[in-house]
């Protein structure tokens, strides 16, 4: 069931970025890799508990109980993927998956003392943030890559993929959060994205891997976000 509700939560700040802010029946069950049946059967259940409200205009919606379930869940998970990273020394495309199946099998006090341990993490390993106990979140002023302007800054602060193929490939790339960036090139009708990424002077520029130039498709691009400088 929380599962659903963060789901609900990602799908409706998504769409919010976008410009949209209508979550479906078809949308939740795609992402929940269910069929819509299933995911009508849930949302019944949800609505039921007063964990989310429907209607035909604006789709589904988190109640205020279940926007609070669902950071609750988001911010373990964020937890667990840093701990995952830095303590249990996963790399950062393992670690999604890791936590899903831990998420929901940890106490209370394992979350407080994980939060702890991990120095009290703001930001998950690709750089989205991490809710406070009451479900409090900072607002951030970020861009997507294909928003910025030809010759503008910017340092990569989230990737919004966690398939772990994609992210061995930004990590092959050296494009991961904390990276200083410049767009290039955007080219017209979708095409490619060019960078030119801020080595490191002491650990990157005799890399022979380390490329300062990066070409980047539009779809990938539009799904990296930086703090313009």
């Amino acid at each position: 069931m929380l599962d659903y509700l963060a789901t609900i939560y990602k799908i409706s700040n998504n769409n919010a970025s976008s410009g949209a802010n209508k979550v479906t029946t078809t949308a939740l069950a795609e992402r929940m890799h269910v069929s819509t049946a299933a995911a009508s059967s849930m949302l019944k259940r949800l609505e039921e508990s007063r964990f989310v409200e429907r209607s035909g205009a604006d789709g589904i919606r988190l109640t205020e109980q279940g926007q609070l379930a669902a950071l609750q869940l988001i911010r373990r998970h964020r937890l667990l993927e840093v701990f995952l990273l830095d303590v249990m020394k996963f790399t950062w495309d393992q670690v999604d998956v890791e936590a899903h199946r831990l998420e929901h099998a940890i106490s209370v006090e394992f979350e407080d003392r994980m939060d702890k341990l991990c120095g009290y993490p703001t930001h998950c390993p690709h750089g989205d943030p991490i809710p406070a106990k009451d479900g409090k979140l900072p607002v951030e002023q970020l861009v997507s890559l294909v928003d910025m302007q030809i010759g503008q800054q910017g340092v990569l602060q989230r990737v919004g993929i966690t398939d772990a193929r994609v992210l061995r490939y930004l990590s092959n790339l050296k494009l991961t959060p904390g990276r200083t960036v410049t767009l290039i090139e955007l080219a017209p009708f979708n095409g490619p994205v060019t960078l030119e990424l801020t080595l490191d002077a002491r650990t990157e520029l005799n890399d022979s891997s380390a490329q300062a130039s990066q070409i980047l498709g539009s779809e990938l691009a539009e799904q990296l976000f930086v703090m313009p400088l």
